[in-house]
């Protein structure tokens, strides 16, 4: 891998992991597209760098929570891993083709349609959260495994529509996306332990891939977070709609 392709994949890494768009769905884009190769060390490390990046932009969320375990949100944190941790059990045991990107632009698709439906269709019936939405966000964070399905958009459109404000919906997605990153990592660290993976990329590369994930996913964590505040999520709709059509036709033409 080429340093200047660990740059871009660093940069889409980072910025797609926290923008409702989907990042493992554009790094199996920029894939099929020739840009990089599937390296599994190096997205490990590509994991990292945005694990990072929400551990310093989060850290006024998340260290209380630390402090104080004990706690509600911290509950609901856990009851929403625990569907998501099935669905991906489940996704990886009967259907691994769809994790495989078989359905790329039908994920990104879904991304739009879900996004839609939060920002258009939210309930305003409770704005308070409980274990009930954890669940259902959990559930709906399951089905983002697949890729062009964006994590962050689907749990923010889950809450959404289960009445939570957009403000409280972005803060709990980012706290979610913790244990979710640790989790992936740790998943992915297995072939590398288990050695059925070997490094395959020069250590030049894996640094310039992990600087630039941290750079842009603590960009784009603060660049969200104040869009949600006084703009609405049409724009992400738009532009997974047209993704999601431009990668369903791609193959016709890419060979």
């Amino acid at each position: 891998m080429e340093i200047w392709e660990a740059l871009v994949l660093g940069i889409v890494q980072g910025a797609s992991e926290f923008l409702p768009i989907s990042s493992s769905g554009h790094l199996l884009l920029l894939e099929k597209l020739g840009v990089g190769k599937e390296d599994l060390f190096f997205n490990v490390m590509l994991h990292v760098g945005t694990l990072i990046a929400v551990f310093i932009a989060m850290r006024k969320k998340w260290w209380p929570l630390v402090r104080h375990p004990f706690n509600k949100t911290n509950g609901y944190l856990i009851l929403a891993c625990l569907p998501t941790a099935a669905l991906a059990f489940v996704f990886k045991l009967l259907a691994p083709s769809l994790l495989g990107g078989k359905l790329l632009g039908c994920g990104f698709v879904l991304t739009a349609c879900l996004l839609y439906a939060g920002e258009n269709f939210h309930s305003t019936k409770s704005t308070l959260f409980n274990a009930k939405k954890s669940i259902l966000t959990g559930v709906l964070q399951g089905i983002a495994v697949l890729p062009g399905v964006s994590r962050s958009g689907a749990t923010i459109s889950a809450m959404r529509l289960q009445g939570v404000e957009k403000e409280n919906a972005t803060t709990f997605s980012f706290l979610l996306s913790i244990p979710i990153i640790i989790g992936s990592a740790a998943y992915e660290s297995l072939d590398l332990i288990t050695g059925k993976t070997t490094l395959s990329i020069s250590p030049e590369a894996v640094v310039v891939g992990v600087v630039a994930a941290f750079i842009s996913g603590l960009l784009s964590i603060k660049f969200f977070l104040k869009l949600v505040e006084k703009h609405s999520l049409n724009g992400f709709v738009i532009y997974t709609l047209l993704l999601g059509i431009v990668t369903s036709i791609l193959p016709f033409f890419i060979k």
